[in-house]
């Protein structure tokens, strides 16, 4: 129940969980765009793949600290059974 979460006070756990899913989406487009910009041996966006490359990595590791650092999922639900 988003709405009793929101309610609650909880903004940081969704705003959590949603940019760490941004984050994985946006990592792996930038994977594919460098297998693209290999495979198509020129720039895609004006990017080399390396820059892809590097993007994917940094947004990949970004996702995975939204994701780790302080989890409220437990919180959250243990509020809602009360």
């Amino acid at each position: 129940m988003p709405n009793k979460i929101m309610m609650n006070g909880h903004w940081g756990c969704w705003v959590k969980m949603v940019l760490g899913k941004v984050l994985w989406v946006a990592s792996v487009l930038s994977l594919l765009l460098a297998w693209v910009a290999v495979y198509r041996r020129g720039l895609v966006f004006n990017l080399e793949p390396l820059a892809w490359y590097w993007n994917a990595l940094i947004l990949g590791v970004l996702a995975v600290g939204a994701k780790v650092e302080g989890s409220c999922y437990d919180v959250c639900s243990s509020e809602e059974k009360q």
